[in-house]
């Protein structure tokens, strides 16, 4: 694989496109950028800026590989490309339509409007300074009017060649062209004031002429340049326009493979079955190909699931992969909902679904396997050290996927006893009882593991299910109030912690407003219909001590509920908790 780097000015440009030498891959996106965008677009191109590089790909004399199409604003053609844009259409596309012909350009206005604008320069104006003032670019409506409040005030707006020679504006589709010349000329002649016509003069030599030369430089990669590595160079493209995910580029590539496939449709098919669990509404269509990608190569070596990979996917093997990862997600909602984790905003890591869902789907090949209880329990332990190690929340995700499928399906099988690493790397540090915020992994972690060790609603006495989950709307609430806490000297980040925090419905934390622990329960109780006993016995599935709560004790609490929660980590992750806590620490500095 090899690329030039030629250049290319904008008449050459357009007028390969509009020969259809150029075109763009039919998986393209087309869209609309906002006007300002594309005025500030048009003022570096005149002041001799920079504005990015092309990327195409040379398919001259090659059996085509991506379905071409025209440019936007360029008319069909039957032509096959000789080179096919897959970076750069934004640019080029608005500087095509912008700069030849009449000028007008659908675009975006400030609300996202759909708008149609013709762009001119304020002659004068652009030789005011040196580089060209960008406020010399102005928009003007299909009836003429000046839309750009720093623009020239025109009586009556742009109607005609003539306003356009009496005001000394020039539209900008015409400054490639004879009539931006003619414009000029007649400008100059049609004025006494000398100063005028040195304005007129100097936009000649510094603007007009100088654009005539301006060349878009573009990487051109060579004709045998493979599919996958066509697809790796267009990922990692720096694009100036909206970047196509890796999702779109195999929808081209499945459409040689099949012309009668359509990705998107099989997507819209499967999407319909994960939004069944709203645990799974971070599964976009990236991340379910990461997961196709990984349960495909998981089957012929190491498991990788990076855009690449992604790329290098057959038909076929999407196929079979996809219908066994979907069977596998819905699994993997059952596993999350079998501890209380019901939506997407108590999953702790939803990167860490993708690699849940590969091995199960892997276990599942494996008749009965899914069936033991020590495959589970590693399973479960796995899940939790990702969890409270905060693995999945790291930059690297994608990598440790990959090693996570490798590693942890033969041991859930039983065939190693060699832990994998990311259980072998996870540590859980106490602080993290105090510092971890409703955006972490450790809080969503504790707030379902709480839930899934039976802690029971304060109000009706039920556990949360899936079967009370709608009825309950529970939520991670606090057990001592912010007002509590602020009268009574509690630490901010104290108050805040998930010490401090126990699953409650959304009733029951209404009742208790603001109120000091042993006011909000006795209301609570009461409307529990409930005995002394059996009250204690409900708060006590929180893990706490009620006596704490009756009394207002929260130094004591903070100090029980501490080591209870560590317990219960240390249970799930199988391995002792750091310890980097004093006993001031989580109860609060007297």
């Amino acid at each position: 694989m090899g690329f030039t780097t030629p250049s290319y000015s904008l008449t050459d440009l357009f007028a390969r496109a509009e020969r259809g030498e150029l075109q763009t891959p039919d998986f393209q996106q087309t869209y609309l950028w906002d006007v300002d965008r594309t005025r500030t677009l048009l003022a570096s191109v005149l002041r001799g800026y920079p504005v990015g590089t092309l990327l195409a790909l040379d398919t001259r004399n090659e059996p085509m590989r991506f379905r071409p199409r025209p440019l936007p604003g360029v008319p069909e053609t039957s032509e096959a490309p000789g080179l096919l844009l897959l970076d750069g259409q934004q640019r080029l596309s608005s500087l095509y339509l912008s700069m030849q012909g009449d000028g007008r350009i659908e675009v975006l206005d400030f609300r996202g409007r759909r708008i149609f604008r013709r762009f001119f320069v304020d002659v004068r104006a652009a030789v005011a300074g040196d580089p060209m003032p960008t406020e010399a670019v102005f928009e003007v409506d299909d009836d003429g009017g000046v839309r750009s409040h720093f623009g020239p005030l025109i009586d009556g707006g742009v109607t005609d060649r003539q306003t356009m020679v009496d005001n000394f504006i020039v539209p900008v589709s015409a400054l490639l062209w004879e009539e931006g010349n003619d414009l000029l000329f007649d400008m100059a002649a049609s004025t006494d004031d000398p100063a005028v016509r040195e304005d007129v003069k100097e936009f000649h030599r510094r603007i007009l002429r100088p654009l005539a030369a301006y060349d878009l430089p573009m990487t051109r990669l060579d004709r045998d340049t493979s599919q996958i590595g066509v697809g790796q160079i267009f990922a990692q493209a720096n694009s100036q326009g909206v970047s196509m995910d890796v999702f779109e580029l195999l929808t081209a590539v499945f459409a040689l493979e099949d012309p009668e496939f359509s990705l998107a449709a099989h997507w819209n098919e499967c999407e319909n079955v994960l939004r069944a669990h709203p645990a799974l509404d971070e599964i976009d269509r990236v991340r379910f190909l990461r997961g196709v990608s990984l349960l495909v190569t998981s089957t012929a070596g190491a498991a990788r699931g990076h855009r690449g990979d992604i790329l290098n996917l057959s038909l076929h093997d999407y196929l079979w992969a996809s219908s066994d990862l979907l069977a596998a997600f819905e699994r993997a909602a059952e596993f999350l909902s079998d501890r209380c984790i019901f939506s997407v905003d108590q999953v702790p890591y939803s990167h860490q679904l993708v690699p849940l869902a590969v091995i199960l789907a892997r276990l599942s090949w494996e008749e009965g396997c899914l069936e033991q209880p020590s495959t589970w329990d590693r399973i479960n332990k796995w899940y939790w050290n990702g969890v409270f190690g905060e693995l999945y929340g790291a930059h690297a995700s994608s990598i440790r996927a990959g090693s996570d499928v490798d590693q942890v399906t033969p041991w859930a099988k039983g065939e190693t006893d060699q832990v994998p690493k990311t259980v072998e790397d996870a540590f859980f540090s106490e602080s993290r009882l105090i510092s971890a915020r409703a955006d972490s992994g450790v809080y969503r972690g504790m707030f379902a593991l709480l839930m899934a060790r039976g802690a029971r609603d304060w109000r009706t006495g039920k556990t949360f299910t899936a079967e009370t989950v709608e009825e309950l709307r529970p939520g991670f609430h606090q057990v001592f109030p912010d007002g509590f806490c602020r009268s009574h000297g509690v630490d901010s980040d104290l108050a805040q912690s998930v010490l401090n925090r126990t699953p409650l419905g959304r009733r029951t934390e209404a009742i208790m407003e603001d109120a000091d622990p042993k006011r909000y329960l006795s209301r609570l109780q009461s409307k529990a219909i409930m005995e002394d006993e059996e009250f204690d016995a409900v708060l006590a599935t929180h893990e706490l001590e009620p006596d704490y709560l009756f009394t207002s004790n929260w130094q004591a609490y903070f100090i029980d509920r501490r080591d209870r929660l560590v317990g219960i980590i240390e249970y799930a992750m199988d391995k002792s908790v750091v310890r980097d806590l004093d006993g001031n620490e989580s109860a609060g500095d007297e």
